[in-house]
């Protein structure tokens, strides 16, 4: 047999990717031992370094399987434990940002709120009464630009706005009004940090992104939800849903979400991955299809959690009862 030796470090890459979460999930590695796959990036530089000093000698292959191996234990880590270990928000400054003014109107039933935060850190939470409002501080005291066409409320960044890198971080928050009924809720984060708290909430819709960062939406305690969609780009996501008939669809990418659900509700996955991890096998839950797992009597529950889940190089954990962070 005559080896490759272009595509040995793209095998060997792969191997470890794959046996990495696969060792997590069958408890052959305890995930605190890869949950910290960030820290290793000096390695790379190292495994750089070696190459250009060892090109041209008879061990020059060396520098090479330092970076492979290195991917390989990155890549796998993050399927494995998820962005958690990447403090992403680090880099959106820090609190020493000015208060902007505050702004607040009415919101009616069946219209929409939309929440686009640049980096920086978000806090949305439900309150009584039928007033949005929004408060919070900038680098420079700039207000977030806030649109409104018809019924829907749009809250984003202004035209170039400064995310503050190296100044003061970005702060909203946003109070959604519980008595409109039938509310279509978005909220995008773009490298930052959001955590939205939904007791009481009447909401027909609540619609997710998540593109570098960390988002915890608790809505376990909204009044009403129909629908969920929640995308998880190169970040945390974590979701807790009410005792309700609920439709949700789910895409990790390079990411890692933490679905909580109550105990007392049907619950069914239907899942698709390429490289990604699931816990779902651990659960005790019914396999009625090659990617399908439910709760037992799932078709007859008087109240059913229906989810897709779709992860690309990433991983999914679902918890029944107990909450998320439990």
């Amino acid at each position: 047999m005559r080896i490759d030796r272009r595509l040995l470090g793209w095998g060997t890459f792969f191997i470890v990717v794959g046996t990495i979460p696969l060792a997590v999930r069958s408890g052959y590695l305890d995930a605190a031992v890869v949950e910290g796959w960030a820290r290793l990036w000096p390695l790379l530089l190292i495994g750089w370094g070696l190459g250009l000093l060892l090109r041209r000698t008879p061990v020059d292959w060396l520098g090479g399987v330092v970076t492979t191996l290195t991917l390989g234990v990155m890549g796998g880590g993050l399927i494995a434990t998820g962005w958690s270990g990447l403090p992403v928000t680090a880099g959106c400054g820090d609190d020493s940002g000015a208060p902007f003014a505050a702004q607040r109107g009415t919101l009616a039933s069946n219209g929409g709120l939309s929440v686009e935060l640049p980096c920086g850190r978000l806090s949305l939470d439900a309150v009584d009464g039928t007033d949005w409002a929004l408060e919070g501080s900038s680098e420079h005291g700039t207000a977030p630009g806030v649109e409104t066409d018809g019924n829907v409320v749009r809250i984003s960044g202004p035209e170039g706005f400064d995310v503050g890198f190296l100044g003061a971080r970005t702060t909203w928050v946003v109070h959604l009004p519980r008595d409109p009924a039938n509310v279509r809720l978005n909220v995008t984060v773009n490298a930052g940090e959001g955590r939205l708290a939904l007791a009481g909430a009447r909401l027909s819709s609540l619609n997710l992104t998540l593109n570098a960062g960390e988002l915890t939406a608790d809505a376990d305690g909204a009044a009403t939800l129909e629908r969920v969609n929640g995308t998880v780009n190169a970040g945390s996501g974590s979701v807790s849903l009410p005792a309700m008939n609920v439709d949700a669809n789910f895409t990790v990418n390079a990411g890692s979400l933490e679905l909580c659900t109550p105990t007392d509700v049907g619950v069914r996955v239907q899942w698709s991955s390429t490289l990604a991890s699931n816990n779902l096998d651990s659960l005790g839950l019914e396999k009625v299809g090659e990617d399908v797992w439910q709760t037992s009597g799932f078709g007859s529950a008087a109240t059913r959690i229906d989810m897709n889940v779709t992860a690309n190089a990433g991983s999914f954990a679902l918890t029944i009862g107990g909450g998320c962070g439990a």
